[in-house]
């Protein structure tokens, strides 16, 4: 059953250091992100009365993005660690929720040029961030088959463990 074993190993997803180079791409395209906001220029929003919501969306959009590449530094040290590639790929369903609602904020109160330089950093991120989903989904099928050959060896375990054996023969009498 080893030879097994090997064949669904050998069907992997990419190599550690071309997950690493991903990751730090990925990390670099959401790190250029937080820069592109802090030209928004908060208190003139206050100043003209914008919704409170608003900003709390603002503060969350920034407190994601570093969450993100928090959890992005932590999958490079470990990456085919499943739970870590699933809290990043979540955190991207998160993270465009809320970029939608900022960024009508930041369309309304902000001049084109600003909310077109934080669009674009968006933007930029999306081809990383599909190759990452990519990444993600070939992890959990390698997952997938990895369990089903250990079930396999399981269960083939089980069976040859409950298997009776058969009486040995009585040792031959030795004459005297």
């Amino acid at each position: 059953m080893l030879p097994l074993l090997l064949l669904v190993c050998a069907q992997s997803i990419p190599s550690e250091w071309s997950v690493r180079e991903q990751l730090d791409d990925l990390k670099a395209k959401f790190e250029a992100i937080p820069p592109a906001l802090a030209k928004v220029d908060l208190d003139r929003w206050r100043n003209q009365g914008v919704a409170v919501a608003y900003l709390s969306q603002y503060e969350s959009i920034n407190v994601q993005l570093r969450s993100l590449t928090l959890a992005i530094a932590d999958l490079r040290q470990t990456p085919e660690k499943l739970s870590v590639a699933l809290e990043i790929f979540l955190r991207f369903d998160a993270l465009d929720n809320m970029q939608r609602a900022v960024m009508e904020a930041i369309r309304k109160y902000e001049t084109p040029e600003v909310a077109d330089s934080i669009e674009a950093r968006f933007v930029e991120s999306a081809p990383v961030r599909n190759r990452f989903r990519n990444y993600l989904l070939d992890l959990a099928s390698q997952r997938d088959r990895e369990f089903d050959v250990l079930l396999s060896e399981a269960q083939r375990c089980r069976i040859d463990r409950n298997v009776p054996t058969p009486p040995k023969p009585p040792a031959p009498a030795k004459k005297k």
